[in-house]
């Protein structure tokens, strides 16, 4: 369940709220199971089951902690555009982290993809120079001292962390997972773990509970995403921080991205 070890740098909170934005489905999934606690009291027997269960329904985008759907949206927009959670629609072609990723994702494919090995030098360049976009939209964000600004470090600590955390630990617990005749997750699941169990349980309350159509993923579908996260929130620390003057630090950040890149895609895909 754990989500990042502590918000203290502009690179943690980046890769948080990427992952957590990315999994945004999981959000609605743990709402609609809040509703459905009251609608089928009968299922609902364990102690287990965290109280948080009942705040998430009461205080849904009436409360700091729970921002709805919209709410979310307003916030995460501006840093992220369209989560990758979704298929990409017109909006993802001129969001600016959007246009800026597909530069650096292009450049480390072509680096990576290469035929033979020459003109590497200039490949190498044209990933230090997508790098710069894609860094400079996130420090924008960032004080001088490259702290997170106020905005963002806020969005991340009061609203999108906490109601993430919410949400999870409802899908952690046994009593919902039997709920929905699977076995629970692992407690690192979802953004450090693809405990198979959790994709199990996104799928069955797919099927039972209303949720909106881009939360309703099969088992596959939903591994493929949390792939798309985990390798995302991996790659980003690289991208604001990595020394791309050195070749050992760049090499490494186009593994990454291009990891990152390779998920995205394969995500995407129609089924």
């Amino acid at each position: 369940m754990a989500i990042a070890a502590a918000v203290d740098s502009l690179s943690t909170v980046v890769s948080t709220l990427y992952a957590i934005w990315t999994l945004d489905c999981l959000i609605e999934i743990g709402y609609a199971v809040s509703t459905d606690f009251i609608a089928r009291p009968q299922l609902y027997l364990g102690a287990d089951i965290p109280d948080t269960i009942v705040d998430l329904r009461m205080a849904w985008g009436t409360d700091p902690r729970f921002p709805n759907s919209a709410q979310r949206l307003a916030m995460m927009t501006p840093i992220f555009g369209r989560s990758d959670g979704l298929m990409p629609d017109a909006s993802t072609g001129t969001a600016p982290f959007h246009v800026a990723r597909k530069k650096l994702i292009d450049a480390c494919v072509a680096f990576s993809e290469r035929a033979v090995d020459t003109g590497i030098a200039m490949l190498l360049e044209r990933v230090r120079s997508a790098v710069v976009p894609l860094r400079t939209h996130f420090e924008a964000l960032a004080e001088q001292n490259s702290q997170p600004g106020e905005s963002i470090r806020l969005t991340t600590t009061l609203q999108m962390k906490p109601i993430a955390e919410v949400a999870v630990g409802i899908l952690l617990s046994p009593s919902v997972a039997k709920v929905f005749s699977v076995s629970p997750a692992e407690a690192t699941w979802p953004f450090d773990s693809t405990d198979p169990n959790g994709a199990k349980l996104v799928e069955s309350v797919g099927g039972k509970l209303t949720l909106p159509q881009e939360c309703k993923l099969s088992y596959t579908k939903f591994i493929l995403l949390q792939r798309v996260g985990q390798e995302g929130r991996r790659a980003l620390p690289l991208v604001l921080t990595a020394k791309v003057t050195d070749e050992q630090e760049l090499l490494a950040l186009i593994t990454q991205v291009y990891t990152w890149g390779t998920s995205l895609r394969d995500y995407q895909q129609p089924a």
